[in-house]
């Protein structure tokens, strides 16, 4: 992918094949990744995706490589917060490392968490210093920081056939 070239925002819906099934993902509730994500330099579109049975979580789904999903969780639910970092319309979100094998912790990157600006539809992955951390890190039963109508608004919902 040409880093140089213009980007021009999306016209229409944009149709694929996922983990999920197929989905269409609206102009609006397309995100571009402002800096490359380290080991995926040329993807730059994505969408977040919420399914109702995984609760909080919400996948960051590649339009360009339709395989590949990461999934995140607001900070807010491990009480985690960052220096420096204002609350916002968007949570502050953090990868999750998926355990491979049972028995297995869930782990997050909590030092290096997803940024969301939804004034430019974009985010951006921001590295701290572990004292810039503020939080344990341990899920915390309540709510996650309030999501503005915006934020919600920019989340495609998965709706799973029943089975």
């Amino acid at each position: 992918m040409d880093s140089d070239r213009t980007e021009l925002p999306l016209q229409n819906d944009v149709r694929i094949d996922t983990r999920f099934g197929p989905l269409v993902v609206a102009p609006a509730q397309v995100w571009r990744c402002a800096e490359p994500l380290p080991g995926f330099e040329d993807l730059r579109e994505f969408a977040l995706l919420h399914v109702a049975e995984q609760g909080p979580f919400l996948w960051l789904q590649s339009l360009e490589l339709p395989e590949l999903a990461f999934l995140l969780v607001d900070a807010a639910r491990f009480g985690l917060s960052y220096d420096g970092v204002a609350a916002g319309d968007a949570p502050v979100c953090l990868m999750v490392i998926v355990p491979r094998a049972p028995g297995e912790v869930l782990r997050l990157h909590k030092q290096a968490p997803l940024l969301f600006d939804l004034g430019t539809g974009s985010f951006v992955q921001q590295v701290f210093e572990p004292e810039q951390v503020i939080g344990d890190g341990v899920w915390v039963e309540q709510l996650a920081s309030a999501s503005e109508a915006a934020w919600t608004q920019r989340i495609v919902e998965v709706v799973r056939a029943s089975e």
